[in-house]
């Protein structure tokens, strides 16, 4: 399976609309998503930097990886779930004329707690699953799936899915997994989302353990223009637990 600097498929004829996958994932995690979005967009997904088909190059810092995904991909939306949420409102306020909407989902700005940010969970959580790699991606990303699915009753039939899916798109590198786990623990986007000039809208999961819903009522002290929806059943993968209902909220 060759590599190359960046893989972004395409598929379906309309809008353009990005889709920037989360940590341990690769763009195949979009699929069904995917599929009804190119019914009216066409939809652009992303292997972001050492996942799926995509290189990894650790000369290239967060900054640099945001501007190689700028430079191929066209103007248009950008929908980002959880880590690919950083890297689309990085996209976003780099490119404010190349992106004329960002959705965030399940997409903390700053996920880990702090002292003056609670809505969030403990650095240790991100510190286990680089102790686990150790001992092998698959079963380190197959732990996260299921911290991610964690009271959907579709759990382990879509854990199987996805892991099938993902294992045939290509294995990450365990340098950008690594890199990536840095990210979620520094990244604190809260004065980028305050200051961002075009529509914003957060999608969370009322039973997201990696995301906390008190979440929805921060936000609109870091920006009250943020539009917030919630899916009170879904987990930290709305997208493929409420495909349906998540469409209609994009």
């Amino acid at each position: 399976m060759n590599k190359q600097a960046l893989s972004i498929t395409q598929s379906g004829r309309g809008e353009p609309i990005i889709l920037l996958h989360g940590w341990g994932m690769n763009a195949s995690v979009f699929e069904p998503l995917r599929v009804e979005l190119a019914r009216n967009n066409t939809v652009f997904c992303v292997d972001l930097p050492g996942y799926g088909l995509s290189q990894w190059d650790a000369d290239l810092s967060f900054e640099d990886q945001v501007a190689l995904i700028a430079a191929n991909l066209p103007a248009g939306k950008l929908l980002g779930w959880s880590m690919g949420g950083l890297y689309a409102a990085e996209l976003a306020q780099q490119y404010p004329g190349q992106f004329s909407q960002l959705t965030l989902v399940c997409c903390n700005p700053c996920f880990v707690r702090r002292s003056d940010w609670d809505s969030a969970v403990d650095e240790a959580v991100f510190d286990a699953f680089g102790e686990d790699l150790s001992r092998g991606w698959k079963s380190t990303v197959k732990r996260f799936l299921s911290l991610q699915m964690h009271g959907n009753d579709k759990a382990r039939q879509l854990i199987r899915e996805l892991m099938t899916r993902l294992e045939a798109a290509g294995e990450p590198d365990a340098e950008a997994l690594l890199f990536g786990l840095e990210l979620l623990k520094q990244k604190d986007n809260r004065s980028l989302l305050a200051d961002l000039d075009l529509p914003v809208k957060m999608i969370l999961g009322g039973r997201d353990v990696l995301v906390p819903h008190n979440l929805a009522k921060e936000i609109v002290h870091i920006n009250p223009q943020i539009q917030v929806e919630s899916l009170a059943t879904a987990a930290h993968a709305p997208f493929l637990s409420h495909t349906g209902q998540f469409l209609t909220m994009l």
